[in-house]
């Protein structure tokens, strides 16, 4: 700074954080291995780190467990600015640099950063905004920005305490990943699972317990309470198949995992879906989505009619949006007991809404006006909206039977669904395709409205992703991150590295941030983080991927 404002004294100790590795986990583990550059490093950093592999742990037979680690703390903590109420992204260098001059009024001293994020196999690579940072301090330092951030608040000003590793630009680390390897010869299944309801959320560790995993990562993101309007915290985005049941609707074009599915194990393809119903007239009707608030459409991508605020004008769209909230004023959604004990009420300015209790031979038991109450046991309940309500109106009464169909296919048209088949959509782009890196951001809805670069691609987290080998083995793999003490967290792309060095052939990312999870043998194996020098915690999320003994 040029000069120091009044400061602000922020009373935070910084306390050393723990690694939640049971010791259970570490029983008879010896001593890690040096992986030299030209022995198998991993594809982080510069090409002077070794890669430090850790002892492998046998889970079951053909079920492993390894960590692998690389690098140490060099980056800066630095203090992310901005006006009340504006973007941490400016869209133009002048805005930022306007910015950086009215903090410099006011005695701070901003830099202006350029952030670029690389091409994806659907989206150019480029510029995609300007930030104001203020202070820089060693990896340590983390008080010192603290405090610099309070100073900001005082002055009037918004801010972010960040580690700069999260930009993306060249890191040192350090890194850590967990990896489960699973032998396609190995007497286990592969499963998606979810807590007591579809519409709640559950750690990874408890839904892991209560089916006896053997390990077990985060599934499906989800409408987190940080979504505008969420008022079922659980509610998978996208696509969610248990036991070869549709429990909730494909953002149509995105990357799923594929568990026991139609001729293989495990596959990655981009996947549609399609729920349908025929009235007992013979007029049948393609159904909006499976299991969510009839309106709201969690990462949109839906049927039709679909509507998103894109830059303040209401637009309709059908393609996914990743973490975005589409609208439809006219929908009909099918709920099971799965979803929870009862239908949601209509949501705010809806007024015209409707429930067709069904038993689970699709016979109409009920007509409920307005929607909202009790799902029976084993019944199946269709909610409508808006035209939606009248099309059921029109054609349901205490009797009469309605005849449900879905299907699940990839992107070739080509059905995936097998009796056992489990699916959850991901939570990133593909990463490796016919063993080459691949990374389809705008079809999974990780694009700006443009269609052009954002910061999906070049931000370090933690990240979870799921992959195959060319000898059918399936790779859960949990990188760290947001913790310079243990592992800074990697981009998309460099996940793909990470998953291409690790064998995958094809691979997926499942999901980021504090969703990131890993439970090994019932113990939580990895470091899950909310943000940047925060304490671990174990994030409640939607549904997790398991690997099950047979019974």
């Amino acid at each position: 700074m040029n000069s120091s404002p009044r400061p602000r004294r922020i009373a935070r100790a910084l306390a050393a954080l723990p690694l939640f590795l049971a010791a259970s986990l570490l029983a008879g583990s010896t001593p890690g291995t040096a992986l030299a550059a030209d022995d198998g490093r991993m594809p982080l950093g510069p090409d002077n780190l070794v890669t430090q592999a850790g002892a492998v742990r046998t889970l079951a037979s053909g079920v492993t467990y390894q960590t692998y680690t690389q690098g140490s703390a060099s980056d800066r903590w630095t203090v992310w600015a901005r006006q009340q109420g504006g973007p941490e992204t400016y869209g133009s260098k002048a805005a930022a640099e306007e910015f950086a001059a009215r903090l410099a009024d006011e005695g701070f001293s901003g830099s202006v950063d350029t952030f670029t994020a690389p091409a994806a196999a659907d989206t150019p690579g480029g510029v995609f905004g300007y930030g104001v940072r203020v202070g820089s301090f060693a990896a340590d330092g983390e008080a010192s920005a603290e405090r610099l951030a309070g100073w900001l608040k005082t002055a009037g000003f918004e801010s972010r305490v960040i580690y700069k590793a999260q930009d993306g630009n060249p890191s040192t680390g350090p890194w850590k990943v967990h990896v489960v390897r699973v032998a396609p010869t190995a007497d286990v299944t592969f499963k998606a699972v979810h807590g007591t309801d579809v519409s709640t959320s559950e750690t990874v560790r408890s839904m892991a317990a209560a089916r006896g995993a053997l390990a077990a990562v985060n599934g499906s993101e989800f409408d987190i309470h940080t979504l505008s309007g969420s008022r079922y915290e659980g509610v998978p985005q996208g696509l969610y198949v248990q036991d070869n049941v549709l429990l909730g609707s494909a953002n149509n074009g995105r990357t799923a995992l594929l568990l026991e599915g139609a001729g293989t194990r495990a596959r990655i393809a981009e996947v549609t879906s399609t729920v349908q119903v025929t009235a007992p007239s013979g007029e049948a009707r393609v159904l909006d989505g499976v299991n969510r608030v009839p309106g709201r459409i969690l990462g949109c991508g839906g049927v039709g009619g679909d509507t998103l605020s894109m830059n303040g004008v209401l637009t309709q769209t059908d393609r996914p949006w990743r973490n975005h909230v589409c609208g439809d004023d006219s929908e009909i959604v099918v709920f099971r007991p799965e979803w929870g004990s009862s239908t949601p009420a209509p949501s705010s300015g809806v007024t015209n809404s409707v429930d067709v209790v069904m038993n689970g031979n699709w016979v109409v038991q009920q007509i409920r006006r307005p929607a909202g109450g009790a799902i029976p046991a084993g019944g199946r309940i269709l909610q409508g909206i808006g035209e939606g309500a009248d099309w059921l109106l029109e054609h349901a009464e205490v009797g009469a039977v309605f005849k449900p169909g879905a299907s699940i296919k990839d992107s070739a048209g080509v059905p995936v669904t097998s009796p056992t088949l489990s699916a959850v959509a991901g939570g990133g782009p593909a990463l490796v395709r016919d063993g080459e890196i691949f990374l389809n951001t705008k079809a999974n809805g990780m694009t700006n409205f443009s269609y052009g670069p954002n910061n999906t691609l070049a931000q370090r987290h933690p990240r979870s992703m799921a992959g195959v080998t060319a000898s059918g083995d399936l790779l859960l793999v949990t990188v760290d991150g947001r913790n310079p003490a243990v592992s800074v967290g990697v981009s998309w792309p460099e996940a793909a590295d990470v998953m291409k060095w690790l064998g995958a052939t094809d691979a997926v990312g499942l999901g980021s941030g504090g969703d990131a999870t890993m439970v090994v043998n019932g113990a939580l194996a990895n470091s899950p983080m909310d943000d940047w020098g925060a304490q671990p915690v174990e994030r409640k999320v939607s549904n997790a991927v398991v690997i099950v003994p047979k019974s």
